[in-house]
């Protein structure tokens, strides 16, 4: 009698993994045990794949455009996954599982509904079923691809429950109701906003299907749409809701978002998606402050005279809640020059002056509490000798006067700042969390970071300004405390 034993499937190449240097060995062997439980599905396609580990679920959702609700999703041959501190709230083996199946299933040709039916059943199940359930009608397929591709909210909801039943053989929901656009909402020309500030997505943040207001625009390069009033985006969309002047162009590689507001909405919208809409209506009211010296000074940052959605002008998530706008109407006059109106996502306790940072400016720090609970009150990092040597080539020597710097080695110094912007292109950003930091170079060429503070470490600390206005102090007070008198105007 001859016995054949099944040969264990070889193991898949380790993944270069990129994120928060304090979590990967959990996500390592989270990754290992996922990777085992999901052999059944097929084999693991040849080549290197990447696991990047996002620092906070904005450059999540920006990097993938994808909704709340999604913990992890595929980018080429990356990876990109939710924050720690949220994943470790889910269940971070089916959440693998199911992505890893997505990649075993890569290039099998299987429509997308039905792919997303295995990587379903795989969270849950080390093998595949001895025989799938029946397939539905072609044209409810067809709904089924189109709602995974990016429709509706309400579609994409209704697929998932229609895969869900499908798989444990029960009674399927019926599809919703498709709702006539408005047709009065589609205009070729716009009316003028006065004042008017321009934010700009552009096409490489906006991939796949561009649905608005439940109508799914063709996606012919060069083709444009002008929305009035208010437009709800759809499906893998980095913002869900715009008020006011929208223009959506197809291009080559996606779709290019620009959105006109007045003044006054920007302003609470850059104070909603840097605060959110729950921080405390005085911690509103400083943000506000600050943006709106900002402004003044910054409103043409990019080509074109526009700004970005993104940290390097202000994270802007959709037009603000009601609460928001109160709270940024309310906003203090501030008597601040223009150049050094800044915020930080946290100083850490050890907040720096422009000078420091820039080599430029006041020589005067600001204040920044040591908030308890604070993730970035100290951090540690390390990056090996080939990051160090990307960084070396990346970053010229040199400091001004006044600003900090670092060696690397025999070479330098060079400026924090430059090194953590080069790091945070080349990395990600929470490679080297912010400016308040010294470094230790190690025998075998790694530098080894320790820090305090995320950002550059420069004007309002956003933690300090929520623990101050959880503690009773109002805006006047937490950004007297922010900005000492010799940032004020000339």
């Amino acid at each position: 009698m001859l016995l054949l034993v099944a040969a264990p499937a070889p193991p898949i190449a380790s993944p270069l993994i990129e994120g928060d240097v304090a979590d990967l060995p959990a996500l390592e062997e989270a990754l290992r045990v996922a990777a085992a439980a999901t052999a059944a599905y097929g084999a693991w396609p040849p080549g290197p794949w990447r696991v990047r580990l996002h620092g906070d679920a904005a450059a999540f959702e920006h990097a993938t455009g994808a909704p709340p609700g999604r913990s992890g999703q595929w980018l080429g041959d990356t990876l990109h996954l939710r924050p720690w501190d949220q994943l470790r709230h889910r269940d971070l083996g089916a959440v693998l599982r199911h992505e890893l199946t997505h990649r075993r299933l890569k290039g099998g040709g299987l429509r997308r509904w039905t792919e997303e039916a295995r990587c379903l059943w795989a969270e849950g199940h080390r093998r595949p079923p001895e025989a799938w359930p029946a397939h539905p009608a072609v044209a409810l397929q067809d709904r089924l691809d189109r709602a995974l591709a990016g429709g509706t909210t309400r579609e994409q909801a209704w697929a998932y429950r229609w895969l869900r039943a499908w798989l444990r053989r029960e009674p399927v929901p019926e599809p919703p109701v498709v709702a006539r656009p408005d047709r009065d909402a589609w205009v070729k020309e716009a009316a003028p906003l006065g004042a008017t500030i321009t934010v700009v997505w552009p096409a490489e943040r906006w991939l796949g299907p561009m649905v608005v207001n439940g109508q799914r625009l063709s996606h012919r390069p060069g083709r444009s749409w002008q929305f009035r009033g208010q437009a709800h985006f759809h499906g893998k969309a980095p913002v869900q809701t715009l008020k006011g002047l929208v223009e959506v162009r197809a291009e080559a590689r996606g779709w290019r978002l620009a959105w006109t507001v007045s003044e006054a909405a920007w302003i609470a919208a850059a104070t909603e998606g840097e605060l959110g809409a729950d921080a405390h209506p005085e911690a509103r009211r400083a943000l506000a402050a600050v943006l709106g010296r900002w402004l003044e000074g910054h409103r043409r940052q990019h080509p074109g005279g526009v700004l970005c959605p993104l940290t390097h002008c202000a994270v802007v998530r959709g037009t603000a809640s009601p609460g928001t706008v109160q709270a940024a109407a309310a906003s203090p006059p501030l008597d601040l020059d223009v150049r050094w109106a800044f915020f930080t996502g946290s100083g850490g306790g050890r907040p720096l002056s422009p000078r420091e940072v820039w080599g430029e400016g006041p020589e005067a720090s600001g204040g920044a509490a040591e908030v308890p609970g604070d993730r970035w009150l100290a951090w540690e990092r390390r990056l090996p000798a080939v990051q160090v040597a990307a960084l070396k080539r990346d970053v010229a020597p040199g400091l001004k006067p006044g600003q900090r710097g670092l060696r690397l080695g025999e070479s330098g110094p060079y400026a924090v700042e430059a090194l953590r912007l080069a790091a945070g292109r080349r990395f990600g950003w929470t490679a080297w969390p912010s400016n308040a930091c010294e470094g230790e170079v190690q025998p075998d060429g790694a530098l080894v970071l320790r820090g305090r503070g995320w950002g550059h470490n420069v004007g309002l600390c956003l933690a300090t300004a929520r623990f101050r206005a959880a503690q009773g102090a109002t805006a006047e007070q937490i950004l007297a405390e922010a900005f000492p008198v010799s940032w004020r105007k000339p």
